[in-house]
């Protein structure tokens, strides 16, 4: 009960209080700054 919670990048919330930790240290803050593209690569 007593024990804090460890922040990891898979945590998809806010955090602990305000430590900032969870969606803006997880892959989710990476979003706005990325373009999705699609890649294949054909075996020649």
């Amino acid at each position: 009960i007593n024990m804090p919670a460890m922040p990891t990048a898979e945590m998809p919330f806010g955090g602990v209080k305000d430590s900032g930790y969870g969606s803006e240290g997880g892959p989710e803050a990476m979003d706005a700054y990325l373009n999705a593209r699609a890649v294949t690569i054909m075996n020649v």
